[in-house]
């Protein structure tokens, strides 16, 4: 039989394709296999298209890779050729690495053949003068890479260092593009109307599924996908810090794309101001915290991600019986409905919405539906706030980010003066967030918001509740986000206040719960309590067959307000209170 030859092809650039380059080094290929009797595996053929050899990215990650495994599990037989146009082909790495990939092909058994010169390295029999000519070709190979190298870095670091006055390349996000005379990037205005409208919506609540489907549905050119809008695409462009006018320079290490330097800032021009981009960032994360999924087309659920039963601690969730007279939307709890024990049943979806809506004043309904209503600037700190959040939240990325600097080697000194930097914005965005918040909670305790007449709310979540088609889902999405950003946890109890459940230690509400037990009703009260990421705690008793009144309102107080009670006074009040349950035969 005659010996296999294989063909190894390695261009670093696509382009060099051109001109048939290809076509040309497979025929010579195929003539030298004739002229020495070797059989040309051509189905075999190994190539790396647009993989540098530099940097060793072939032998990594590319088909040279797959032919040196093929050869040491013997797939391919001791004895074989392999042909390529010249040394430089395999590597361009330094002298000892570029070496000892030639020694490790010629020692495998594989018989080595360059085109350019017609030289035969030979198994086995690889000589002083075979090693010296492979030497000085790859030590001359790498010299010339290296040398292309520190040109090109020099001139991309020229052009970074001159980023602001002149653009560096044409490349330049899907809604810009290059002007004719090339000094600047210009705006599309049909494609910034549409990024814009991506980050109002995603502040307002809607998700990067249901923005797909929005955009594909009206029929909106993609900026060059043919396969119409995805939700991917959509993430793409709200995590993309190009729409503030930020470039980052990359450069290529170790066959990766990372990042080079800081951001060069006002490099694009700018078409989303900053408070939009990080309130954006903030609805993404917290959607993904509340749970991810479809929400119907009007949005059926306000509370998903928030609630849990108070019993239990298991998800509440939305559940739609159908029509008839065992009908309708319930929220009910997952282990009560799987009968894991939980005591919990079931509360009718448009009361508990009715009643939470109604009493939890903090969410200041008018200024959710009609931010134009808002007089008293509430409605900009909570964007000042949620804003300061995101950033913090980007900050603190960025720091994990710089830590894990220190697992590829960087300079200590550098590692530590990026921290110091990054420490210092964090604490500056921490002190502000509590600043805006004090002065956000004594605007929200105003008689602003303690005025709403009866009538003017129950026409607001009348709006809320019987808005149809797109205003509906639109509406309520802005709710359910809001609600999110005021929230941390919301319980049911779907049953009243049972004092032989376990109490958590971090139950700060548990005592606020109990204002039944004094006189013996409690446990037939249900309730909802609600505690809000700024400490504080609200519990409703609606009344079940008046959703929009109430057997009692609890408001709690933090460090600071008045009648504020510490958690070793919770505590001692909570003994108090089971003694007199145990004492009554309740429990």
């Amino acid at each position: 039989m005659k010996p296999r030859a294989f063909s190894y092809l390695r261009m670093s650039t696509a382009p060099q394709l051109d001109g048939d380059s290809r076509r040309r080094q497979l025929e010579a290929s195929r003539a030298y296999a004739q002229e020495n009797g070797l059989e040309l595996a051509e189905r075999d053929e190994y190539k790396d298209i647009g993989v540098s050899a530099f940097r060793g990215d072939n032998l990594r990650e590319g088909s040279l890779g797959s032919f040196l495994e093929a050869i040491e599990t013997k797939k391919i037989a001791s004895g074989s050729y392999l042909i390529v146009e010249s040394l430089d082909r395999l590597s361009r790495e330094q002298i000892l690495a570029a070496q000892s990939l030639f020694l490790r092909i010629v020692q495998a058994g594989i018989n080595l053949v360059t085109l350019v010169d017609r030289r035969v390295y030979r198994a086995g029999q690889v000589d002083l003068g075979d090693l010296i000519v492979s030497m000085v070709t790859m030590s001359r190979a790498h010299e010339e890479s290296l040398t292309k190298s520190h040109r090109l870095s020099a001139a991309w670091a020229n052009k970074r260092a001159g980023a602001r006055q002149k653009p560096m390349t044409k490349w330049c996000p899907a809604w810009l593009k290059l002007a004719e005379d090339r000094s600047r990037y210009v705006a599309i205005p049909e494609r910034v109307k549409i990024v814009q409208q991506i980050f109002k919506d995603s502040v307002s609540g809607v998700g990067l599924q249901k923005q797909a489907s929005r955009l594909n549905e009206a029929g909106v050119p993609t900026f060059g996908s043919p396969n119409g809008w995805h939700h991917t695409y959509i993430a793409k462009i709200l995590a993309n810090r190009s729409v503030l006018g930020e470039f980052q320079p990359h450069v290529r290490e170790g066959g990766k794309r990372v990042p080079k330097g800081d951001p060069v800032r006002d490099y694009f021009p700018a078409i989303v101001d900053e408070q939009l981009f990080y309130r954006a960032q903030v609805a993404k994360a917290q959607r993904k915290i509340s749970g991810k999924g479809r929400k119907g087309s009007a949005y059926s659920n306000l509370f998903s991600g928030l609630a849990r039963c108070a019993y239990c601690g298991s998800k509440v969730l939305f559940e739609n019986k159908g029509y008839g007279p065992k009908g309708g939307a319930y929220l009910a709890c997952d282990s009560a409905k799987r009968r894991l024990g939980c005591p919990s049943t079931r509360w009718r979806y448009q009361d508990f919405e009715t009643s939470f809506l109604r009493f939890v004043e903090e969410i200041d309904l008018a200024s959710v539906v009609d931010p134009s209503s808002q007089t008293n600037g509430l409605h900009d700190l909570e964007n000042e706030i949620e804003a300061l959040q995101g950033e913090l939240g980007a900050v603190s990325d960025l720091m994990e980010k710089t830590y894990s600097l220190l697992n590829d080697g960087a300079a200590m000194d550098f590692i530590r003066t990026k921290l110091n930097e990054q420490a210092t914005r964090r604490a500056a965005l921490e002190s502000a967030i509590r600043a805006k918040s004090v002065d956000r909670d004594e605007l929200a305790a105003g008689a602003n918001r303690q005025q709403r007449s009866t009538e003017e709310i129950k026409a607001l979540i009348k709006r809320i509740q019987h808005a149809r088609g797109q205003d509906a889902y639109t509406l309520r999405a802005k709710v359910a986000s809001h609600l999110t950003t005021l929230m941390g946890e919301i319980k049911v109890g779907f049953v009243g206040y049972r004092p032989d459940k376990p109490i958590s230690p971090d139950n700060r509400e548990a005592y606020y719960v109990d204002q039944y037990m004094r006189d013996g009703r409690f446990q037939e009260r249900r309730y909802f309590s609600v505690a809000f990421r700024n400490g504080r705690v609200r519990v409703v008793y609606p009344k079940e067959d008046a959703p929009l009144e109430y057997e009692q309102l609890i408001f709690t107080r933090r460090e600071g307000d008045p009648d504020y009670r510490t958690e070793e006074e919770i505590e001692a009040e909570q003994a108090e209170m089971l003694e007199t349950a145990r004492a009554r035969g309740l429990i």
